[in-house]
């Protein structure tokens, strides 16, 4: 079985999804390439855990916020301040992927507002989007602090912020812990594949599509549009991970 077989089985009793307003991007894993050893170095020093063999980035990212989520409010002030100073670091080392800048000014053009929306905090994400010149191309940015916390807060957060039905909104995932994260709250999301065998895996869990390049989202977005409240009819994907039939 390969991953169009994946993607037919996902889209086996169609998709139906309402023009989106707004896509949520998490950094780690869908704007950049980030390496583990900064999420490995917080989960070790402040929550005590070993890393993970052959983690990657965005997997130890999420362990630390599992990690994280718990005891979030009950860091002291130096344990805060270290685990600012690991995602600092990450930012500093995180590579952005090539079609980044591109896709995110063509959702622009569109009239679709692109928020940072992360669990890092918000002297990392600031360093993020300094470092890579990117605040003219977004619409809003939320962090931990906003939030007042981890892992669910931010979106949840975002949804109010946005004042848009979740329906109305995308978020890019990239792991299982991102998809569990962001179905019970009713948000399209968009797996961002940088894995082809991991992707077949989480293809099981029922994004609404998924993309092996940023650069197909606003063609994606534009089908969407063009589809909005009606239901693609299911039949085999032309390319792996192919959204919906653009004919």
């Amino acid at each position: 079985m390969d991953a169009q077989d994946d993607v037919c089985r996902l889209r086996g009793k169609g998709v139906s999804v309402d023009a989106i307003k707004a896509v949520l991007f998490e950094p780690v894993g869908c704007l950049a390439e980030f390496r583990a050893d900064e999420f490995d170095q917080a989960s070790a020093e402040l929550f005590a855990a070993a890393a993970e063999p052959a983690a990657s980035g965005s997997q130890a990212y999420w362990r630390m916020l599992g990690l994280l989520a718990p005891r979030y409010g009950a860091l002291s002030k130096t344990e805060q301040e270290r685990l600012v100073g690991f995602e600092l670091q990450a930012a500093e080392h995180a590579d952005l992927y090539p079609d980044v800048r591109t896709a995110l000014a063509e959702l622009k053009q569109m009239g679709v507002a692109a928020w940072i929306v992360s669990s890092l905090s918000r002297a990392a994400v600031a360093r993020f989007i300094e470092r890579f010149s990117l605040a003219d191309l977004l619409s809003g940015v939320i962090a931990r602090e906003d939030a007042q916390g981890v892992m669910d807060a931010p979106l949840r957060h975002a949804i109010a912020q946005a004042k848009l039905e979740a329906a109305r909104l995308m978020v890019l995932v990239e792991t299982a812990q991102a998809i569990a994260v962001a179905n019970p709250l009713r948000l399209n999301t968009m797996l961002m594949i940088n894995d082809y065998d991991e992707g077949r895996v989480l293809a099981e869990r029922s994004p609404a599509g998924g993309l092996v390049s940023l650069a197909e989202l606003p063609d994606a977005l534009r089908l969407i549009e063009q589809r909005a409240g009606l239901t693609a009819q299911p039949r085999l994907p032309q390319q792996p991970f192919e959204l919906f039939d653009p004919t």
